[in-house]
């Protein structure tokens, strides 16, 4: 039974390479899911309604095919919105502490 990650279970400032990405439709529409590398299992992460579009079908298709991208999340927004981030896995990730440091995060 496949595992879907909330932001509670991800660890913030973590990057996880994404294996899989598809969008399905939902009672609510269109939603991006993503297959995420994680130990012991891997996980699925369900995109906020609003991120359904941050990946093209082409990217889609790539990261399907073995292009290798990293997602993170690093926590929330003052707002409550979940921050996450989406990269090319060759290119280094912010830490933690420089995000903090940011003020990226909320409360």
């Amino acid at each position: 039974m496949p595992v879907l990650a909330t932001p509670a279970n991800l660890v913030p400032g973590l990057s996880y390479l994404v294996t899989a990405a598809q969008k399905i439709p939902t009672e609510r529409g269109m939603r991006l899911f993503i297959k995420l590398r994680a130990a012991p299992k891997n996980i699925f992460y369900k995109m906020p309604g609003d991120l359904t579009y941050l990946l093209t079908d082409h990217q889609i298709e790539q990261i399907n095919k073995k292009l290798f991208i990293n997602f993170s999340f690093w926590g929330t927004s003052l707002s409550g919105d979940p921050i996450i981030q989406i990269r090319n896995a060759a290119l280094p990730s912010p830490t933690y502490e420089k995000m903090a440091l940011a003020g990226t995060f909320g409360s």
